[in-house]
């Protein structure tokens, strides 16, 4: 039972990209983050530096539910500490009542240790656990996947009603991945690299434009959504291969931009 706030109920799942390139942000850009909401759920998916002030352009960080980090590279994990300072002020000074759910790897102790410190502000919950069975905020579901990745990293669906949502995260090819995503209406798929560039894709774990592509053909998702997109690439050449190997809807995330799913 979600009791902490009364909050604009959303119909369905509605995503609002805070940030959506990597390593590094562009002039007025932000690394990777996302604010998913579903039924008066309002839940972070990472916080690359700069996400956290684009969140609130969105929504009030007092009425965030959870933070779900999918791993701890700074381009989705640098923003923790302004959360963790702006949770821990509301709290203290009565406008929030409980501390954040963090999701996150707890395999890797040195961050997971770091994060610990911080008590009062949260209460963490290891992804690993939620692998094989489900977790649930409200009416929203949702397990993890591990990626192939220098770091632990988790891929995460979510659903919430009859609508099916996949984010990768970061990872190279591997094929459980597709009936990870099967069937989803919206998968958010990082496109780190060019398709010249794939030679590169198994050495620092990333996905060329034309995997993500061929990713969304095979697991037959509805809608591709490019992300985690190198600022010096030209964002068409990205959109251009992932169009030639899937038929369906492509698109690129842009900060700002909300969708229905």
């Amino acid at each position: 039972m979600l009791m902490w706030y009364q909050v604009r109920q959303v119909k369905g799942l509605e995503l609002t990209v805070l940030g959506c390139h990597a390593p590094y942000a562009p002039a007025d850009g932000a690394c990777n983050g996302y604010l998913l909401q579903a039924g008066g759920v309002n839940i972070m998916l990472d916080c690359g530096n700069g996400s956290f002030a684009v969140l609130q352009k969105h929504l009030d960080f007092r009425k965030l539910h959870a933070l779900i980090i999918s791993h701890y590279h700074p381009d989705h994990f640098h923003d923790y500490h302004c959360v963790r300072h702006a949770i821990g002020g509301s709290i203290r000074d009565g406008s929030r009542q409980n501390p954040l759910l963090v999701y996150a790897p707890g395999a890797e102790t040195g961050p997971w240790n770091e994060m610990a410190k911080w008590q009062d502000e949260f209460i963490l919950i290891p992804i690993e656990e939620y692998q094989r069975v489900p977790a649930s905020l409200g009416d929203l579901v949702f397990h993890f996947q591990k990626n192939k990745h220098p770091k632990d990293c988790f891929s995460m669906n979510f659903i919430e009603g009859n609508a099916k949502f996949v984010y990768t995260s970061d990872t190279s090819w591997y094929g459980p991945l597709v009936e990870f995503a099967w069937g989803a209406d919206f998968l958010l798929c990082e496109a780190s690299l060019r398709n010249a560039d794939m030679a590169l894709s198994e050495e620092k774990g990333h996905l060329t434009a034309g995997q993500a592509g061929r990713l969304a053909a095979k697991a037959e998702v509805k809608h591709l959504m490019l992300t985690h997109l190198w600022p010096e690439f030209p964002p068409y050449v990205l959109l251009r291969e992932a169009q030639s190997v899937f038929a369906g809807k492509v698109s690129l995330a842009t900060t700002g931009l909300k969708i229905s799913i």
